[in-house]
């Protein structure tokens, strides 16, 4: 199909991979991962000599499927049995440091302890463990900054860009635990007892939750995971994704992943404890799974209600303070009752309605101490920005990604930290590409044949832009009609009919402030995402607006 292939021309892709791009196939035992080899020795020495192990993980999705994986494995085609640890997000830090380190020894009293999606910059808490006798196996996907070179294997593909091939470093967590078990389970011969099956459902659902770049290796195990989870068989597998994914009849597409089965997922260690998640992909017990699902739902639905209010709190701080510093690149905004669990997602929200990145603080369990996660806007590289911060002393710590990043601050260093966000520059990230890419008109093909091509594109995110197609020279044929969900005040979108030529479309806007612009018989160049939703048989074709603005003169 021609549009196809001109996406793929300004993707770089050649006429000859085009098949392999639309139909990426997942060999995860072919990629050479670096440090498998000694991962698996030291594996295999703790499985002869019976060593007591313990896989520390962490307490978003990503963390809890790719401990879901390594137990699975484990448990599947080993004798080992490992102990399994996730620090608490309300009391605990990201990573695995000194105290954390200090209460795994005393609990259970490890030979061996594997770091799943932390780890890489543990240095002292590692160094402190080899001390002891503890040796540590990182499986983990952040950048370097403090390696933990002592540690038996460092299974970060970041930590070995000499010899680190393909796109092994844009794997999140849950997917290096895919791979790293595939080499397990060749090294070891047990690949027939491995249920790969179920642990790439699960690596799908934490490659999507963690927003990796979609290269090759992401594309292909997000396509595979997708496919397996509209497999009625495979799905029956795993009594928790059962249970955690709506029986609707409706198709699970990536979308519906990323809203209405992650969501609930990280819901668990926003608000309480994550453990429930890694017990909810690890049982078979169909009463235990629907007990947690339901939990993790009432949870999710508890952080919809609280995101509301910080964000709305939030907005109105973020007001006032541009009003005096109308330049700011980044917003540092805090209060002493917002949680730190749901800042993030709030966070997002802020960042998109000022466009420019936000920080937001809660106050933290310990006296005078604030935790908060950040959200960059675009090609804002926040992760780099808050290193440089830490570096000059004015946070006590930080870490993450150019998009989302956490960090702990003393209630002084607030203060500091809003003098950095007026003062230090944000360096941006050179390979940053818009959320959306306008890949046609809607005059070329039929609004089946749009579904098609965006199907055969897919999955879109970071490297994968979501396609959206151009209607110039839109008439707004009646007054727009807002859309609100029961019980609700206000209106999540606004519906709205234009006319084409001789066609007639229905669109959505769930940008509210911004529809509440339109105006009858006005004329709109619009740009629009395409969704599709199957009822009674028939597949129904949704679009909804990233877009909207007078015709270019």
């Amino acid at each position: 199909m021609a549009v196809v292939s001109r996406y793929a021309r300004r993707r770089g892709i050649t006429p000859a991979k085009i098949r392999e791009y639309l139909n990426p196939k997942l060999h995860p035992s072919r990629y050479p991962l670096p440090d498998a080899g000694k991962a698996s020795a030291r594996l295999l020495a703790a499985s002869q000599n019976q060593e007591r192990i313990v896989i520390f993980g962490d307490y978003d999705a990503d963390g809890i499927t790719s401990v879901s994986i390594l137990l699975r494995f484990f448990h599947e085609c080993t004798s080992l049995r490992p102990d399994w640890k996730l620090p608490n997000r309300q009391t605990d830090h990201y990573d695995l440091d000194l105290v954390a380190a200090e209460k795994m020894l005393a609990e259970f009293q490890p030979a061996l302890v594997i770091c799943i999606d932390n780890g890489t910059n543990a240095a002292e808490s590692v160094a402190w463990l080899r001390s002891r006798g503890v040796d540590t196996i990182v499986v983990d996907h952040h950048p370097c900054t403090t390696l933990a070179t002592t540690a038996v294997a460092m299974v970060n593909p970041k930590a070995h860009q000499a010899t680190a091939t393909g796109d092994l470093a844009d794997l999140c967590a849950a997917g290096l635990a895919l791979v790293f078990c595939a080499h397990l389970a060749q090294a070891w011969g047990c690949a027939k007892r491995w249920d790969y099956i179920t642990a790439t459902m699960i690596a799908g659902i934490g490659t999507l939750a963690d927003a990796v770049p979609l290269s090759a290796i992401n594309r292909a195990v997000v396509k595979s995971a997708l496919q397996l989870i509209n497999t009625p068989a495979a799905r029956q597998r795993c009594a928790g994704l059962r249970t955690l994914m709506p029986d609707d009849g409706q198709p699970m597409t990536q979308r519906r992943i990323e809203f209405e089965v992650v969501p609930p997922l990280n819901a668990l260690g926003r608000l309480a404890a994550a453990d429930p998640g890694v017990l909810l992909l690890t049982r078979d017990d169909m009463a235990e799974a629907e007990s947690i699902a339901t939990r993790c739902r009432e949870l999710n639905e508890s952080r919809k209600t609280i995101q509301q209010t910080i964000v709305a709190q939030g907005v109105e701080q973020g007001r006032k303070l541009l009003e005096k510093h109308p330049a700011l690149p980044v917003l540092v905004l805090a209060h002493p009752d917002w949680l730190p669990g749901v800042v993030g997602p709030a966070a997002s929200r802020i960042a998109e309605q000022f466009e420019r990145s936000a920080i937001l603080l809660g106050l933290d369990h310990a006296p005078g101490k604030w935790k908060g996660s950040g959200r960059s806007f675009q090609a804002d590289n926040l992760g780099a920005w808050l290193l440089t911060v830490k570096q000059q002393g004015l946070v006590e710590r930080a870490g993450g990604h150019a998009a989302a990043a956490g960090l702990s601050v003393r209630t002084e260093q607030i203060c500091q930290l809003r003098t950095a966000a007026r003062d230090l520059p944000m360096p941006q990230v050179y390979s940053y590409e818009p959320a959306y890419e306008v890949i046609g008109k809607l005059s070329e093909l039929r609004a089946n044949e749009w579904m098609q091509v965006i199907e055969a594109l897919s999955p879109f995110g970071s490297g994968n832009p979501m396609p959206a197609i151009a209607i110039p020279d839109a008439v707004l044929c009646q007054e727009p009609v807002k859309l609100k969900a029961n019980g609700a005040n206000e209106p999540w979108a606004w519906k709205a009919d234009f006319t084409v030529g001789k066609q007639t479309i229905s669109v959505i806007w769930r940008e509210v402030e911004k529809a509440a612009q339109w105006r009858k018989d006005c004329r709109y160049d619009l740009e629009l995402e395409l969704t599709t939703k199957r009822f009674q048989g028939r597949t129904f074709i949704n679009w909804s607006v990233v877009r909207c603005a007078p015709p270019a003169a």
